[in-house]
């Protein structure tokens, strides 16, 4: 749970939106929050997210049957999820002042502010290089006790930056230290949901490479699996039997020419296949990325086949890990 967008939404709901609101950690979900508008008090159980993307509406609509006084407050909501929840009648708070309550007796609606609150400078664990290393952390969760030169040769990235994303771990409360060389991890389930939300704003978009049309059925395109693998539907078909692939992701080390030389490939704007860069090491053994970020590009792509397609690998490969 976010502490910064909780007191930031607080006290922009009185400086922008002049409505009094008190906040006490309990109760079943995140906390509760205490409004007094137009006289009223309204009391409502809040769900703390940074960015609310589409994949977890599904989580934040089952929340909303089981506690029908139930309020998001977000660093950001995105102008189509905010549409949703207003249609469903899911009350949300953005932390830049714009919301939508709706109760029998209240009507309170605010979406004129367009710009985001200004961050702090960011924790280094959630960077371009830190959610490289968290991704190898929650692959295996005893990486972070072998030696720091050990966690930057198998995670790709410079010595250096290794202590400040651990520092950066700890500061959040996902890492506790045991002693001076070991580590515990907490909340682990809760660190995957914000790598995922991450993954998609600050590190997935940095890797884009192109887009193409493929001649024929990707199934028969064979691919080099020591530079290209399959990401995203294909993989999840291909792990679980499960989806029928409708939009293509490949992850490589490869560049453009050599990729449509090699599998004939047609650049398409509107091509069906999405390229991205390969950011860790791939052994050559399997034609799927890890299961955890197949699980990740389900949940960023959404839709109902793919939700239901990243809950079947959550419960098969992440979540032992977990």
């Amino acid at each position: 749970m976010d502490k910064d967008v909780i007191n930031t939404t607080i006290e922009n709901l009185h400086d922008i939106a002049g409505i009094e609101a008190h906040w006490t950690q309990k109760g079943p979900l995140d906390g509760v929050v205490n409004l007094q508008i137009n006289g009223q008090n309204l009391t409502l159980l809040a769900k703390v997210k940074n960015e609310l993307r589409e994949y977890q509406l599904d989580q934040i609509e089952r929340l909303h049957k089981k506690y029908n006084n139930l309020v998001i407050l977000a660093e950001y909501i995105f102008p189509k999820i905010k549409a949703h929840l207003r249609k469903t009648g899911i009350a949300y708070i953005e932390n830049n002042g714009n919301l939508f309550i709706q109760t029998k007796q209240l009507f309170c609606f605010v979406d004129t502010r367009t710009k985001r609150i200004d961050k702090k400078r960011p924790n280094r664990a959630f960077t371009k290089t830190g959610l490289k290393v968290l991704f190898h952390f929650l692959i295996d969760k005893d990486l972070v006790n072998r030696p720091q030169r050990e966690i930057a040769q198998v995670t790709g990235v410079a010595l250096g930056n290794i202590p400040q994303i651990i520092a950066g771990l700890k500061k959040m409360g996902y890492l506790i230290t045991l002693n001076k060389r070991e580590y515990t991890w907490t909340k682990r389930r809760e660190l995957l949901e914000l790598w995922v939300n991450q993954y998609a704003i600050v590190l997935k978009p940095k890797l884009f490479k192109n887009k193409y049309r493929i001649k024929g059925d990707w199934q028969d395109i064979n691919i080099n699996t020591e530079t290209t693998v399959w990401g995203g539907e294909p993989a999840a078909d291909i792990l679980t039997n499960y989806l029928r692939p409708e939009k293509l992701t490949l992850y490589t080390t490869e560049e453009n020419v050599k990729l449509i030389m090699r599998y004939r490939l047609i650049p398409d704007e509107e091509g069906e296949l999405e390229v991205f860069k390969m950011f860790w090491h791939n052994t050559g053994l399997d034609n799927t990325a890890p299961p955890l970020l197949v699980y990740a590009d389900l949940l960023i792509e959404g839709g109902k086949r793919n939700i239901e397609t990243a809950r079947k690998l959550y419960n098969e490969f992440i979540e032992p890990n977990i």
